[in-house]
């Protein structure tokens, strides 16, 4: 006979078994505030916000089911999360890169915002100051009514945006920003070290990088240099000239880019060529593109490049030397042309 003991285990082994089957018939049914999930980049940095999306169903929203000056998990379900991949500004203050629990405590004036370093919790316990990344305080603002709470991302610039939360008809907006070109160097530091036969296009793009932002150009010579002692080309030769100018060696950038010209290719020194005719510097333009259609005259795109000769030697106000370019990029072009360079021609004329 089965004593009372084993009675009792297998009882308790039959149990879990009706649990575990009942569990394996569980069907996927649609959720009432369903999942949802905004993603957006800056620079090379993404902002992430997961949340569940409630319905007003005719309720009223807040100061009704969301009460004012209590802690609100901002969706429904379980924790809404904010995820930044790099270190970030929220409202002006500093928040490091990682997932943070969101949370709000609504009011009539402000919302304040919370940033919990939970990120597992369910959302109704308030995070405690130990837990609290980050708090901030916005102006919630009127707008078209939604029926469903819903996240999104406005006013989004070269290296900031504004995260906004909508439901019924109020708006709470944060703004999130990020340091765009620190970032972004930092990151091309880190994949440098891990690229293995390096062809030196990263170490250009870098100071390449750096020289359009005006930022770390000590760093910048020295990437380009390690690019030129890699593969020497006309794109990286023209960056330290870039760099050298930039410190007013002009003597020494004109020597590098001396060096360079024989090596550039036809696209390359056209597009140098229109930097100086941007800078107003025709002269030198005029000479490059002179260069760029001898160095390349059997190429079978030379009208277009005969063209830029033309458009230079106009911007000079030498409009016999412009016709003359004009004419014979119209001979050597495609038919299809023929209405564009008949109408520069008669303009000139």
């Amino acid at each position: 006979m089965k004593t009372e003991k084993s009675k009792k285990i297998v009882s308790l082994l039959l149990l879990l078994l009706a649990i575990t089957f009942v569990q394996a018939q569980t069907l996927t049914m649609p959720e009432v505030s369903q999942d949802a999930t905004i993603t957006q980049r800056v620079g090379i940095s993404d902002v992430t916000i997961k949340y569940n999306s409630p319905g007003a169903l005719g309720r009223k929203i807040f100061g009704g089911i969301i009460p004012y000056n209590a802690i609100w998990r901002a969706g429904a379900n379980e924790n809404t999360t904010i995820h930044f991949t790099h270190n970030a500004m929220v409202e002006g203050e500093k928040i490091k890169a990682g997932t943070y629990g969101l949370y709000m405590i609504p009011g009539k004036q402000k919302f304040q915002i919370i940033f919990s370093k939970n990120s597992k919790n369910w959302g109704t316990v308030l995070p405690t100051e130990k837990e609290t990344a980050l708090k901030v305080s916005v102006a919630p603002k009127s707008n078209a009514f939604q029926e469903r709470l819903g996240y999104n991302f406005t006013e989004r610039s070269a290296n900031n945006l504004v995260a906004v939360l909508d439901w019924a008809d109020v708006r709470v907006p944060f703004k999130i920003e990020f340091d765009v070109v620190q970032i972004v160097i930092e990151n091309a530091k880190v994949e440098l070290e891990g690229q293995t036969g390096n062809s030196g296009i990263g170490y250009m793009q870098l100071a390449s990088y750096c020289l359009q932002n005006n930022t770390n150009l000590d760093e910048a010579m020295t990437w380009a240099e390690n690019s030129i002692s890699i593969k020497k080309t006309f794109s990286n030769l023209r960056v330290k000239a870039d760099l050298l100018s930039k410190k007013g060696q002009h003597v020494a950038a004109e020597k590098i880019m001396n060096e360079a010209f024989p090596i550039g290719n036809i696209w390359e020194l056209n597009i140098y060529g229109y930097s100086l005719l941007n800078e107003n510097k025709i002269k030198e333009a005029i000479k490059i593109f002179t260069f760029n259609i001898e160095k390349h005259s059997n190429d079978t795109l030379i009208w277009r490049f005969i063209d830029s000769l033309g458009e230079a030697y106009l911007k000079d106000g030498n409009k016999k030397m412009a016709l003359k370019y004009y004419k014979e990029a119209k001979e050597k072009a495609p038919a299809d042309q023929y209405v564009y360079f008949d109408s520069v021609i008669a303009s000139i004329k």
